[in-house]
């Protein structure tokens, strides 16, 4: 429930100070025990942009949450984790567990680099040809 009243100056203040840290109007309006319409009020009079903070906001969760170079990344790591432990495995379960992260890295690896679910993916192409020869090699 609001308060309802005028909103004094230092609570006004007070409110400014929560949106600059980054809160939603949402937020700060719950916190103050204000109605969402004060507060945006109170960001327009002193000339915040809560839409373009929303924008932004929503820009940077898409970033974190949806970059696919810091997925791919994280694949190749594991790959690279896989290829490094291969070398001890010497039971038939652990090469069974083994496989079936790789299957599973190569495949996440081709969801990624491709929107065509059917396609081979350029770079695990080129890391079997690479494994494959390095086998030819030894």
């Amino acid at each position: 429930m609001s308060k309802g009243g005028p909103v004094s100056e230092e609570e006004e203040k007070r409110i400014l100070d929560a949106l600059e840290e980054g809160k939603t109007t949402r937020q700060v309006a719950r916190d103050f025990e204000r109605a969402p319409s004060t507060v945006s009020d109170i960001a327009r009079r002193s000339g915040l942009d809560m839409a373009e903070r929303a924008r932004m906001k929503k820009a940077d969760i898409a970033r974190t949450c949806y970059d696919s170079v810091a997925r791919i990344k994280l694949i190749g790591r594991g790959m690279d984790k896989a290829a490094d432990l291969l070398p001890q495995i010497t039971s038939p379960r652990d090469l069974k567990d083994w496989s079936v992260a790789v299957a599973v890295l190569a495949d996440k690896r081709r969801l990624e680099e491709t929107t065509d679910p059917s396609a081979r993916g350029g770079e695990i192409r080129a890391l079997f040809e690479k494994m494959t020869a390095e086998e030819a090699g030894a």
